[in-house]
């Protein structure tokens, strides 16, 4: 299978990385060996990036995938094929039969080799693995238990080497390959001290026969002198836990048949005490990088002196913790990067004394929300655990319960947050606590809260402000089974006592809630697929249904807005598409027809629409735009975004354009910058009911549109944006393509055209 390469298109010039770099975290990196100061590295999922100002700036240069809405993260890159390729393992989850190392080529961006898991060995995970060359790789396969495989014919067979089982067991940390031998090989133990396992396993027929070295002993890691395999270095994995032994360094210098203690390293107590990596300069020998857990020992004189700097490791989230790689600077000895479970960061000499790698490129989380105070535009959005507020005229950003990476919330989830667009500073926050859940509401965007309601409720989904009373709100929760509305007066903080709203139906979610702001007393509610009215405050509901007949179960509405330029019109976004109403709710249309997660209206310019569907499911995101109240709609798929994934999203207006913000899961935030002056390219427009079927296929897809209409044009596209054929037929032929997936275009004779993902068995 060959992994999906998303490359930077004309497509995407308008959209920026706008995220900040005080959140920024890069992992693996990797110096280029032919062209100086290039370094490549990874996001937080399946981005590769590049730097060539040795790491000033970096781009996207691949995105990994073979599913579009799949995000493996990318593990262990490594330079191969004698430096002309990385390798990295494509990690997709524990036992996901997706896993794999691929080998990617530097210069074409093709994947030319995908090693992936021994048939018997299909659902566990890559431990760690070694590449000789195309055909000669050592693996370790972590699951059940632990074992070691051998290929000399590029995985068309493995051989297994080892199993735990035959050893009592014992955890594998590591499998190394001689560089300079491919027959020498070690397995890398944990275990027990004082016990027979442990230790480091070492084979110089591949594998056929072991013997025992450091007996007893917990290792984490090994690496060998690239130019001298004689010359090795071993550390201790977590041996905190057994009082006879201490974190330490062994060196050996006979090709590991005997081992010293490293005394000159000075290591601090109290820690994981163990050593994550160590690293040989392969363009100088005597440069050896130690990465203990929260320390770094440095030697340039091949082990004669060492250096240790102490870090506040997991005692600080935004210090060295954990090392996971170093990658050298080919052209300067000093230039080291160094990748750890917190940010990444660089040395100029030689790894004592360490920065931040600066870099826009991190986890989104929780909501994001646009609040107007007045003057200014803000965004808020979800990161580490906390959210961040940006004002969009100054670009000032301040945290709010933003978190160090080294602390995390009792849920392990960002609380949630909604906010009121409308009144400066207000957002209302669902904070989790010992107690339940606490429902609080701010006015100075979450800096300080004052708690409204108590609920076990599970999720916060939705909320509004009363127009005229600022201190009165209307809150939606959901436990799982039913919802709970609740209108809440705060107007005196010390005797806050909320209504609870009966509605006629509460067996499904709240997104949509909005107070008519001419008449408070008039509410819209959407209850799973069923939208109600109020017009006496809640006393009473009737069901609005006229038009909603495409709304059925299981879709959903997902949020309900209201068109600042026109008072009648309000627009739901919901599972199946976009739904309109021009009479104040009484009746709605269908105007556009797939799923979208997020709808707003131009406040400058009436009739312009745009639209944010997220990654969910194999459901790919999207952003979609009208200028013509929803007649027509221009699409920006998830290629046009780097293939990442949604997390939240964002719109604000101009005069005949928005800026579309988007949370991502590793590539922080996206800006998109879209003019609705004109309308795009008419190949994103959406067919009104076109379906495709079978989908997946092993040959042959139906083709089928409104009213039996003939397809006028049907396009097959590659991943990379390849044009494969072409027909005007309703029914097209797959069967003589390799399996993986395609992109249909289809356009109907009106001249609108939409774009259907096809997998091919």
């Amino acid at each position: 299978m060959l992994l999906f390469c998303s490359m930077i298109s004309s497509l995407s010039a308008q959209v920026s990385f706008s995220g900040t770099n005080d959140y920024g975290r890069l992992k693996n990196f990797v110096y280029d060996t032919a062209t100086p100061n290039r370094v490549y590295a990874t996001s937080l999922d399946k981005h590769i990036m590049v730097s060539d100002d040795n790491g000033v700036s970096w781009e996207i240069l691949y995105t990994a995938s073979e599913y579009a809405y799949l995000a493996p993260y990318l593990q262990q890159m490594k330079l191969t094929n004698n430096n002309t390729a990385l390798s990295f393992i494509a990690y997709y989850g524990n036992g996901n039969s997706l896993n794999n190392i691929t080998v990617l080529d530097l210069q074409t961006l093709t994947v030319i080799k995908q090693y992936s898991m021994p048939e018997a060995e299909l659902y566990q995970n890559f431990g760690s693995y070694d590449i000789a060359d195309e055909n000669t790789v050592f693996i370790l396969a972590n699951g059940t238990t632990d074992k070691a495989y051998y290929t000399t014919n590029g995985g068309e067979n493995w051989t297994k080497v080892f199993d735990a089982v035959d050893f009592e067991g014992v955890l594998v940390n590591q499998t190394v390959m001689d560089p300079n031998n491919p027959e020498k090989l070690f397995i890398v133990r944990n275990g027990g001290a004082g016990n027979v396992d442990g230790g480091l396993l070492v084979s110089e027929n591949a594998g056929q026969t072991w013997s025992l070295k450091l007996d007893g002993l917990i290792l984490q890691t090994l690496s060998i002198n690239p130019s001298n395999s004689n010359d090795l270095y071993a550390g201790t994995g977590i041996v905190w836990a057994y009082l006879d032994q201490h974190q330490a360094l062994y060196h050996s210098v006979d090709g590991g048949i005997t081992w010293t203690t490293v005394s000159d390293i000075t290591w601090s107590d109290g820690g994981m005490d163990n050593v994550p990596f160590i690293a040989y300069d392969p363009n100088n020998a005597n440069h050896v990088v130690v990465l203990g857990d929260d320390q770094i020992a440095v030697t340039l004189d091949a082990g004669a002196t060492w250096t240790t700097t102490q870090h506040e490791g997991a005692n600080a989230g935004n210090a060295y913790f954990l090392g996971e790689g170093v990658a050298f600077n080919p052209s300067d000895t000093n230039e080291v990067f160094i990748s750890n479970s917190h940010y990444g960061y660089k040395s100029v000499d030689g790894g004592v004394t360490l920065a931040k790698v600066e870099n826009p490129f991190y986890e989104v989380m929780g909501n994001m929300e646009i609040i107007n105070d007045g003057t200014d535009q803000h965004l808020m959005y979800g990161v580490q655990f906390g959210y961040a507020d940006r004002n969009l005229t100054t670009q000032v950003e301040t945290p709010i319960d933003v978190m160090p990476l080294n602390e995390f919330p009792m849920s392990g989830q960002i609380y949630q947050m909604r906010a009121d667009g409308d009144i400066p500073g207000r957002t209302y926050a669902y904070v989790s606590s010992f107690m339940g859940n606490s429902l609080e509401v701010s006015d100075d965007y979450g800096l300080t809260r004052i708690p409204l309601m108590s609920s076990w409720d599970t999720q916060f989904t939705a909320a509004d402000t009363n127009p005229v009373n600022h201190n009165i709100a209307w809150l939606a929760t959901f436990n799982g089974e039913s919802a709970t509305l609740a209108k809440v007066d705060f107007s005196d903080v010390n005797n806050i006592q909320p209504e609870y709203i009966n509605l006629p139906y509460s067996g499904d979610w709240i997104y949509g809630l909005h107070i008519n702001s001419n008449n408070p007393d008039e509410v819209l509610v959407t209850v799973g697929n069923r939208l109600f009215k109020t017009a006496d405050g809640g006393t009473s509901w009737t069901e609005i249904t006229s038009g909603l007949q495409d709304l059925v179960l299981p879709n959903i509405a997902l949020s309900l807005v209201q068109n600042p330029l026109n008072v009648s019109q309000f627009t739901m976004a919901a599972s199946n598409g976009i739904y309109t109403s021009l009479d104040g709710g009484a009746t709605w249309s269908r105007i556009y027809d797939q799923m979208i997660n997020k709808v707003e209206h131009s406040t400058a310019t009436d009739g312009q629409i745009v639209g944010i569907g997220y990654s969910i499911m194999d459901i790919l995101p999207k952003v979609v735009y009208s200028n013509d109240g929803g007649a027509t709609w221009t699409e920006k798929t998830s290629e046009d975004y780097y293939n990442t994934i949604f997390v939240s999203g964002a719109i604000t207006f101009s005069e005949n354009s928005a800026d579309v913000y988007i949370g991502t899961l590793s590539l922080g935030l996206l800006k998109d910058h879209i003019d609705l002056s004109t309308l795009g390219n008419t190949k994103f427009q959406t067919v009104s009911n076109a379906t495709v079927f079978p989908n997946p296929t092993t040959g042959i897809v139906n083709i089928k549109l409104a009213n039996g209409a003939t397809v006028k044009t049907a396009i097959i596209y590659n991943m990379t944006g390849q044009k494969l054929s072409e027909s005007n037929r309703n029914t097209i032929d797959f069967s003589n393509l390799a399996n993986g997936v395609y992109v249909l275009q289809i356009e109907s004779p009106d001249g609108r055209s939409e774009s259907k993902r096809i997998v091919k068995n």
